[in-house]
């Protein structure tokens, strides 16, 4: 592919990939902050945003071969690599908006709405019944944690439990902890003002670009 037809699928692509992320970001930051109720996602959302993020930097494999070795394969690279890492550490869910007390009561009144017995050791939980293992990680400071299984052949129950909780967060009065929503609407509109800014800047270089010599 010549630089310029390169070039003007990069400038159409930017655009829509800061379009699609701000639009995950506002949902998120939105959703809390007009409920004012925690609620878990998905890790693989959030993964599948930072993949976006990510596809221009790993997009420079494919740029013309007379760039640098190390602009054209260092980024992808290291991006693939992250990548990867996080699909390994991020199974499981995202909870938005709680503190300690919200958190535990709604996955204790979970556990207990389902039937499934537990032993509670040092961040996570024992399910008896199944033999499976609940992982929690909770940063209450800023209203966000992570709670996934360790045996992926028990990943159906890890679903009926988050349905369990986010339930219990749309119909108990829980404690809140907004301050990641809020970090979310924040990013969300400035990701939103790049995506406009591309627009309005891709424009003129592809202008430039499509101009006879």
């Amino acid at each position: 592919m010549d630089p310029k037809s390169f070039a003007q699928i990069y400038f159409i692509t930017m655009p829509i990939i800061f379009g699609i992320t701000a639009v995950f970001f506002l949902i998120i930051g939105l959703r809390g902050i007009i409920t004012k109720r925690p609620f878990l996602v998905s890790s693989r959302w959030l993964l599948l945003v930072i993949f976006l993020a990510f596809l221009p930097g790993i997009s420079m494999i494919f740029w013309p071969a007379s760039m640098p070795f190390v602009i054209k394969w260092l980024n992808p690279i290291i991006f693939t690599v992250v990548l990867v890492t996080m699909y390994f550490t991020l199974p499981g869910y995202t909870v938005f908006g709680i503190t300690d007390t919200s958190f535990r009561e709604a996955l204790l009144a979970a556990l207990q709405k389902l039937q499934l017995p537990y032993d509670e050791v040092l961040s996570s939980i024992r399910l008896t019944s199944i033999e499976a293992d609940l992982q929690v990680s909770v940063q209450s400071w800023v209203g966000s944690g992570i709670i996934k299984i360790k045996q992926r052949k028990h990943r159906p129950q890890l679903t009926e439990i988050v349905t369990a909780m986010n339930e219990h967060f749309r119909t108990s009065s829980v404690s809140t902890n907004l301050i990641t929503c809020i970090i979310y609407l924040v990013m969300g509109i400035l990701m939103a003002a790049l995506g406009i800014g591309a627009v309005v800047f891709f424009q003129n270089i592809t202008e430039l670009l499509t101009e006879p010599l």
